[in-house]
């Protein structure tokens, strides 16, 4: 009994604990929120004595931007606008300031708008090429120049002259050739894999050389038009000088890196100007996609017959006997494979991303080694304009390019002369022999 006395008594106890807690957080909650009632009212008070503060500290900033501020502002603490003439003193002031606070707000438009504060302030805030030509390609002249004299390696641009040379050799380019031997390149050069007895047209030549850039191409058309590479060199070194550029000289066809190798901006602007006015030449870098044929030689097995058996078995037997038997009989047998032409198509796409994007680009040549790094030739005709633009030695040819087409837009005349860091090169001071139809624009170069 005193057992179950003693369990009740602690279960009441128990309850009577549990409702004075309840009543003892209802009254704390109670007092939580009157207290956060009287500080939201704070807050109140506080942030609109921090307003008023701001509103005062404004004040200067306010006079500072509008000097009609400062007099209403001066008269009316001073108290002394009272008058008829100060009010017109006021009233004067205000139109004689009316027309500054319009040129003022202007000028903070012009500063503020995000298009001007993102566009560069000339193009050399802008590209990135090392050395650069714009030329006009009607009348020759410099529309806008970077280093144009500076001697660069031109790379596979190095095939727009390779390219002149075969078509002012008057060759009839639908003329099939056959590859004198096997046509190593460099790993890093782009190659067809040419092989001895291989045959194609020259004109099919020209389009891998120009479109795909294959190195090899170059070589079979050195080769071809005047018996080696050396030869065919000092053909482009004479008519590239002819044409008009003077300052380059050339030891191979294609363009890989050697020390003797190097162009400018300039002549290879000129060079491309030149060829440009061939339609052939024109033609081929304006094309997009183009398929070449190549008639390639493969070795094919003859099947055996009932006297090939007899040969086998005779050279068997004969071999025991003497060595000239057996050599006649392995003559025989060797003759079972036989050479046989076969056709290799290859599909090649014109390697300037421009081409076809940008209306009025037509196209010329791209250019890569580690030592020429990005280069590109374009032709531009658009809108009444017609340009030839070189950039080499950039880290981004294209952006570079477009650039250049609309560099009109960042010129401030459309002629303009170059700068005073270029040099002029000793070979531009003496008259140089041109090419009828040529036309090599006269450059003062201010010092």
């Amino acid at each position: 009994m005193n057992l179950k006395r003693t369990v009740k008594l602690i279960r009441s106890i128990a309850a009577i604990i549990l409702i004075l807690t309840f009543y003892i957080l209802q009254l704390k909650y109670i007092d939580l929120s009157a207290n956060a009632g009287e500080l939201d009212d704070t807050l109140r008070k506080l942030l609109s004595a921090k307003q008023q503060r701001h509103k005062e500290s404004d004040e200067p900033n306010k006079i500072k931007s509008n000097t009609q501020t400062i007099e209403e502002l001066f008269a009316s603490r001073q108290g002394i606008i009272t008058g008829k003439s100060s009010v017109k003193k006021i009233s004067s002031f205000e139109k004689s300031s009316r027309p500054q606070l319009k040129e003022t707000a202007a000028k903070k438009n012009v500063k503020t708008s995000p298009e001007e504060k993102n566009e560069p302030e000339s193009l050399e805030d802008i590209l990135t090429s090392q050395s650069i030509v714009v030329l006009d390609e009607g009348s020759g002249g410099l529309i806008y120049s970077k280093t144009p004299f500076k001697k660069m390696a031109p790379a596979s641009l190095t095939k727009i002259m390779t390219a002149i040379v075969l078509l002012d050799s008057k060759r009839n380019l639908k003329e099939t050739i056959t590859i004198k031997h096997d046509i190593y390149v460099r790993s890093d050069g782009v190659s067809l894999g040419l092989k001895k007895g291989d045959k194609t047209t020259l004109m099919d030549l020209l389009y891998m050389s120009l479109l795909h850039s294959a190195n090899d191409a170059c070589i079979a058309i050195a080769e071809e038009v005047a018996g080696s590479v050396a030869q065919f060199a000092k053909l482009m070194n004479e008519q590239a000088k002819e044409i008009g550029a003077v300052n380059s000289h050339f030891v191979n066809p294609n363009g890989m890196p050697d020390d003797r190798h190097y162009s400018t901006a300039y002549d290879l602007a000129v060079l491309s100007g030149y060829a440009m006015k061939n339609p052939i030449f024109a033609k081929i870098v304006g094309t997009k996609k183009y398929q070449v044929k190549i008639i390639t030689q493969k070795e094919v097995a003859v099947k055996s017959n009932s006297n090939d058996k007899k040969s086998k078995t005779a050279l068997k037997s004969s071999s025991k006997k003497n060595s000239k038997t057996t050599a006649k009989l392995k003559t025989k047998n060797e003759a079972a494979t036989r050479l046989v032409e076969v056709a290799r198509t290859i599909n090649l796409s014109n390697r300037h991303k421009l081409l076809g994007k940008i209306p009025g680009v037509k196209g010329i040549k791209t250019g890569y080694t580690k030592a020429a790094g990005r280069c590109l030739a374009t032709a531009y005709s658009y809108g009444g304009k017609q340009m030839i633009i070189i950039v080499l030695k950039a880290r981004d040819v294209v952006s570079d390019t477009v650039a250049l087409i609309d560099c009109d837009k960042y010129l401030n005349t459309s002629n303009i002369a170059l700068k005073s860091s270029a040099e002029k090169p000793a070979a531009l001071s003496g008259s140089a022999q041109q090419k009828t139809g040529v036309i090599l624009s006269t450059i003062s170069v201010s010092r």
